[in-house]
């Protein structure tokens, strides 16, 4: 399974985020592309004034992320995929990504990269407009509430960001 980092600048400020997932990177593009602020290393982040870079590559082990070595790193070993990334949440909002014709069955078995950020953003699609605060608040409950299923941590989630609870 692909490996992203990324790296969101608003002079003078800005964050790096390294090992994200499909789904931790289509809530992020998904909020991005709908022009929604995201929150990412404890900021927002508006994209009409900050810049946002996609970096596709292998997973970077913690102990190399030290001393600001990161993101040299990412770069030197990755590829820069953020337009492809953002296309394809653009693609996702638009109903096109990940969505077979009525009858046709998608098709089952390993997915490539593009189609697990497909996925990633398409189910950021699913999380609604705010989809990187409901995410951070369904892992927050996960983590506290073993034996819910997703389902049911999700719903959790979703009643205690509606109640200002501590989801979050």
């Amino acid at each position: 399974m692909p490996t992203y980092h990324v790296e969101l600048r608003d002079f003078p400020h800005n964050v790096n985020r390294f090992n994200l997932t499909g789904p931790e990177l289509g809530a992020i593009a998904l909020s991005w592309v709908q022009g929604h602020r995201v929150e990412v290393g404890g900021q927002e982040w508006n994209p009409e004034e900050a810049t946002l870079m996609i970096v596709e590559g292998p997973e970077i082990p913690i102990g190399q992320l030290t001393m600001g070595r990161g993101w040299s790193k990412a770069l030197r070993e990755g590829e820069e995929v953020t337009q492809r990334v953002l296309a394809e949440a653009r693609a996702a909002l638009a109903g096109e990504a990940g969505s077979p014709a009525p009858g046709v069955q998608a098709p089952v078995g390993p997915a490539s990269g593009a189609d697990q950020l497909a996925l990633g953003v398409e189910l950021g699609g699913l999380l609604g407009a705010e989809p990187s605060r409901l995410l951070a608040a369904w892992r927050a409950v996960a983590g506290r509430s073993a034996g819910l299923t997703p389902s049911e941590s999700l719903a959790l989630a979703e009643r205690e960001l509606a109640s200002g609870g501590p989801a979050a």
